[in-house]
């Protein structure tokens, strides 16, 4: 068997930045050329979350429903040897690669190979444990039946063994973002995953493409201060990976912009302290690193370091909370704000008798105080949206709430355009367990 030599640049796109990103560019990524491999980060918390939900009410759903839409689009591009990493099982891998398996016989693509990442889901070894849940103050025994799921965030060690098994699609739950994009560099690079330099550049390089438009201006833009060309028509991020560089560039023809101060933008978004960036892969320090435009879309960062990876793992936790009823209703014209406010004391009184069973009230009034309250005050506006939002244990307080809402078609005047909807409630929370306690395993099987 003759020895793999490990490539000397690693060329990798992003494909999506969250569950339901836009599959437009993906086509044309897939197709030019350019790339070696396709990440896809599929998840948030809300959004796994959301999968639990759809999970609980039929078990073979839970995973990223666009795997058919997406298929057709990287045909082409699977057929000549590209690459897919993604964490596209959710809440349930294995439902995703029943799909990828399907639509790949579908388009007569055989013996492509799909790796499977199994061991995020980690409920019963909570349970096992009693972990405790800090935010909420209890245990996870305290809530009993109450914990609907537990998702580790697990790395990119998984990854690494499917694509030494020749896989060609790899998917899991919640693998972590950076994480998607650290396995592809690391095995392709042949650097090893406790050589925590380079994992501190590639998860750099990670952290750059998970968020997908971010890196091309859409994280950027303040209007009318801060404008990138055609909006409308980002293009998607591309990683350009060497022994010490990262160099993220675009698509020539795609709209945005790749320059030094959207790449500063996306480089400290959602990391909190730069120097102790915590990964499962490593503990990564972006305090040091440097910008460098060379032009033509086309950015190199340099100087990332790292450190051991922590001892332990975020798990996320599903909790049942019940039911949450959102109600809204418009108000428009001189003293709308006034009656707004009239709306909600009425909405608020009527559910009085009903406040030993809701668990948590909110109202705000859209375009006036729904997002900082008070603190920014400014002119009379010509129209608000009073919203209610109500969480409870009993589906019918629930429903009780949001009809409220509807019944202010009746006063005071001026209402309009009411909507509602009621549904389950998942509060997710973090724990933190050994990473001992989390195996990870993977199957690699063939269409």
């Amino acid at each position: 068997m003759v020895a793999r030599q490990p490539a000397a640049v690693l060329s990798i796109g992003s494909g999506s930045a969250y569950a339901d990103d836009r599959l437009d560019a993906v086509a044309a990524m897939a197709d030019s050329g350019r790339v070696t491999y396709l990440g896809f980060d599929c998840l948030a918390e809300r959004t796994l979350a959301l999968a639990q939900i759809r999970r609980m009410a039929d078990p073979a759903a839970g995973h990223d429903r666009r795997i058919g839409a997406l298929l057709p689009l990287l045909h082409r591009y699977l057929a000549a040897g590209g690459r897919v990493v993604g964490n596209f099982g959710a809440a349930n891998p294995g439902a995703a690669r029943d799909e990828f398996a399907r639509g790949l016989a579908r388009l007569g693509l055989r013996g492509v190979r799909i790796g499977t990442i199994h061991g995020d889901d980690v409920r019963h070894v909570l349970a096992d444990h009693d972990v405790e849940l800090p935010e909420l103050g209890v245990t996870v025994k305290e809530l009993g039946d109450r914990v609907v799921s537990a998702n580790a965030y697990i790395g990119a060690d998984g990854i690494v063994d499917c694509l030494r098994q020749d896989a060609q699609i790899i998917l899991g739950g919640r693998l972590a973002d950076p994480s998607l994009f650290v396995g592809p560099i690391c095995h392709e690079l042949g650097w090893a995953l406790d050589d925590w330099d380079r994992v501190g550049l590639a998860t750099l390089a990670g952290h750059l493409l998970e968020c997908g438009v971010h890196s091309t201006g859409g994280n950027f833009e303040d209007p009318p201060y801060r404008v990138v060309p055609d909006p409308h028509n980002l293009g998607f991020p591309i990683g350009e990976i060497t022994d010490g560089a990262v160099t993220i560039t675009k698509l020539p023809g795609t709209g945005g912009l790749v320059d030094a101060m959207t790449m500063k933008t996306q480089l400290y978004y959602e990391i909190h302290d730069p120097a102790t960036y915590l990964t499962p892969d490593v503990t990564a320090d972006f305090s040091a690193v440097d910008v460098d435009d060379l032009g033509g879309d086309r950015v190199r960062v340099t100087g990332a370091r790292g450190r051991a990876r922590p001892g332990t793992l975020k798990v996320l936790v599903g909790v049942d909370q019940g039911w949450r009823a959102v109600g809204e209703m418009s108000y428009g014209g001189p003293g709308c704000v006034a009656r707004a406010r009239r709306a909600e004391e009425i909405v608020r009184r009527r559910l009085e008798p009903y406040a030993a069973d809701i668990d948590e009230l909110r109202i705000d009034l859209q375009g006036v105080d729904s997002l900082y309250g008070d603190q920014l005050r400014g002119g009379s506006p010509s129209e608000v949206r009073l919203r209610l939002a109500v969480r409870s244990r009993s589906r019918e307080v629930a429903a009780t709430a949001a009809h409220e809402t509807e019944l202010l078609y009746f006063g005071p005047a001026g209402g309009g355009g009411n909507t509602t909807s009621i549904v389950p409630a998942i509060g997710v929370t973090p724990a933190y367990l050994p990473r001992e306690l989390v195996p990870v395993e993977v199957e690699v099987s063939e269409s």
